[in-house]
């Protein structure tokens, strides 16, 4: 478990300090972070993919030219980013499964944050994850799942053929 901490805090720190530059980069991750807000009684959920690998994703679904991030992207952009996210992500909470709103988009240098939002949410004592973004493409896609529930916090680390995981608060 140890590793895996360690394997965590180093993707984050080359995902949030810049580092990585340019159009290509050397490991394939997306960051999912899940908080329980329990006051609003919802789940929002953050997802942090590199922008030059979503565009690959929605290529390969045949949507080209969307100019992400670009004072010509395509209104409907918006709608594609959401309906991959639909297939790629599931949730179930306390064993029933939920379903999330898109609320937008926001670019962060060479990737973007996605928000997603589930009201309705009472309590969060166990959560499963199913995380299958760009595991259709890359190979060796590792998908990072953050979950904060009860002022407690824990990590999945998720790739393909390991797609699911659960945690209990």
């Amino acid at each position: 478990m140890k590793i895996i901490k360690i394997f965590i805090v180093a993707i984050l720190f080359i995902l949030f300090t810049g580092i990585e530059k340019g159009n290509a980069h050397p490991f394939y991750v997306s960051i999912c972070q899940i908080n329980f807000n329990e006051q609003n009684h919802s789940l929002e959920i953050s997802v942090k993919i590199f922008a030059d690998d979503l565009q690959t994703a929605l290529n390969n679904r045949n949507i080209e030219d969307l100019f992400m991030g670009d004072d010509r992207e395509k209104p409907e952009t918006d709608q594609y980013i959401s309906a991959y996210l639909k297939d790629k992500l599931s949730i179930s909470i306390d064993e029933k499964p939920i379903q999330f709103s898109f609320l937008g988009k926001e670019q962060e240098d060479d990737a973007f944050w996605c928000f997603l939002e589930t009201k309705n949410v009472n309590s969060l004592d166990s959560i499963e994850v199913t995380n299958t973004i760009l595991t259709e493409i890359f190979d060796t896609q590792s998908n990072i799942v953050q979950v904060t529930s009860k002022g407690k916090t824990k990590n999945l680390l998720l790739r393909k053929g390991n797609t699911k995981g659960d945690l209990t608060f």
